[in-house]
């Protein structure tokens, strides 16, 4: 009937006396044993199952109802418009919420249902008891139920509306939005939404720990000034995200505002992930400083040149960027990606990710040169021990490839990895690249990879060890005539963890 641990206290209390029964236990016992039995009732991939938990027990007795409405738990009245179990109708939320008391209300709900609206809104005309929003998959207009949210919602601690995937319409918040404020804000989420007075509501949000704001329409555009600018009273913001749909999304360098001698300062800010253009990252990153940064992942658009200034800065005054000692370059279809982290320390392993989209193998080492390159002078590079070059998982690379792609790119690419003891190179690109390291003349072999202590190269299907050795050997012997040998070793492909 419940979790073993449930069943050792009622045989524990049956041993003592026989007569006991579940109605002579204390209130607080009987608050112990529901902990304990409901975690076995829940279905935890769907949060509704706890609510129907908890409302099968109030539905017992009247004892049994007074103790869970009595007791200090953080109940809250969780709302979902169809039962998913049977795909049919639930109970009108207007009916529930003339029977159940006034808790703290939850709206729960995606792919939006026309038939299920006025449950919905039902819900959010009582804006002193809804405590979270979720709404996801929305394929109906806003207009409804922006109506009902025009006034302050002071309770509320999480939002989430996200636009239904590939829908042509763009919803847009008013500025009368909740009422302009959201004091007791903790976390807000909005996907494909438009909503131009946002950072006005932030500056009253001084409690928000997520901001997590994706698929940014470019009707939808905030300057990086206005963004900094509602960011900066955050003090206790620990996620950051901003995700822009199109490259047209940037400053203007001419009209823009110069950034301020000081920038603000998020303490506690551990998360950032930004997707758009490094123009609007690097203005943004000019305004900001955040000492305590974890993880920080970059997707760029497609561009030509990289000027990030500000970037290197950034990261260098994060604390967890002294531990970067592993690399790895990931090559694909579609895009490149470069990944930063720390073997030795667990907290660090997702410090720095950059990815830029676009096509051709050329292209990719091109551009992650140029960022590789600015990020050395901040001496962020001079820890980098380990560097994979590996094919994108999954990712299909046409063998043309070669063909277009001048093989001296990879010198260059290796240039700003000056400490690097350990390369390893899969098979799609070791033959190149040895071919470009094996050019090198006994002069210049100890100005590439200069602390190379050992190569491990991934070997192509039916080709021995044997005569990928006699490939490389020039570099070889270049390295060990210059007093800097090498050991070259078979790899399986594998990145460590």
């Amino acid at each position: 009937m419940g979790s073993s641990k449930g069943s050792r206290w009622i045989r524990r209390l049956c041993r003592i006396s026989r007569r006991v029964t579940i109605c002579s236990l204390p209130d607080d016992v009987l608050l112990d044993i529901f902990e304990f039995c409901l975690p076995d009732l829940l279905d935890h991939w769907y949060p509704q199952s706890r609510a129907l938990a908890w409302s099968e027990l109030v539905h017992v007795c009247q004892r049994w109802r007074y103790i869970v409405f009595a007791s200090p738990l953080r109940l809250d009245l969780r709302l979902f418009c169809t039962d998913r179990r049977r795909r049919r109708p639930g109970t009108p939320v207007r009916k529930m919420l003339d029977i159940w008391p006034p808790l703290p209300i939850n709206i729960l709900y995606s792919s939006f249902d026309p038939q299920v609206e006025d449950n919905i809104i039902a819900a959010l005309e009582h804006p002193n008891r809804v405590r979270a929003i979720m709404l996801s998959q929305i394929s109906l207009p806003l207009e409804d139920l922006v109506a009902v949210m025009q006034e302050p919602f002071p309770e509320l601690e999480s939002l989430t509306l996200h636009k239904k995937w590939r829908s042509p319409t763009v919803p847009a918040l008013p500025n009368t939005f909740l009422g302009g404020s959201a004091p007791r804000l903790r976390s807000l989420n909005l996907s494909g939404i438009t909503f131009p007075t946002l950072p006005r509501l932030l500056l009253s949000s001084n409690d928000l720990v997520e901001l997590l704001l994706y698929r940014i329409p470019h009707s939808g555009y905030i300057s990086p000034e206005a963004m900094a600018m509602s960011i900066s009273a955050l003090t206790r913001l620990t996620r950051l995200s901003i995700e822009f749909i199109s490259p047209a999304s940037r400053p203007d360098p001419i009209t823009g505002p110069p950034p301020p001698l000081t920038r603000a300062v998020l303490p506690v800010l551990t998360k950032f992930h930004f997707y758009g253009v490094s123009a609007y990252l690097e203005d943004l990153m000019a305004r900001i400083e955040a000492p305590l940064l974890e993880v920080i992942k970059i997707v760029y658009f497609n561009q030509l040149v990289f000027d990030i200034q500000q970037l290197p800065r950034f990261i260098s005054h994060a604390q967890a960027s002294i531990s970067c000692d592993t690399a790895y370059m990931l090559i694909g279809y579609h895009n490149v990606l470069m990944h930063f982290s720390s073997m030795r320390r667990p907290s660090c392993t997702e410090f720095l990710t950059f990815e830029i989209l676009g096509r051709g193998v050329d292209w990719q080492v091109s551009s992650v040169v140029q960022i590789c390159n600015q990020l050395s002078e901040f001496s962020f590079m001079s820890g980098i021990e380990e560097l994979f070059i590996k094919r994108n998982p999954g990712s299909f690379i046409p063998l043309t490839w070669k063909d277009v792609m001048d093989e001296t790119q990879w010198l260059e690419l290796f240039h700003p990895f000056t400490s690097v003891r350990t390369l390893y190179i899969s098979e799609e690109f070791h033959p190149h690249i040895v071919s470009a390291l094996r050019g090198l003349s006994e002069e210049t072999a100890t100005e590439v990879l200069p602390a190379l202590d050992n190569l491990y190269l991934q070997l192509e299907v039916g080709r021995g060890f044997g005569s990928a050795q006699q490939d490389i050997e020039p570099f070889i012997i270049a390295r060990q005539r210059s007093g800097q040998p090498f050991s070259i070793h078979p790899w399986d492909g594998k990145i460590k963890t």
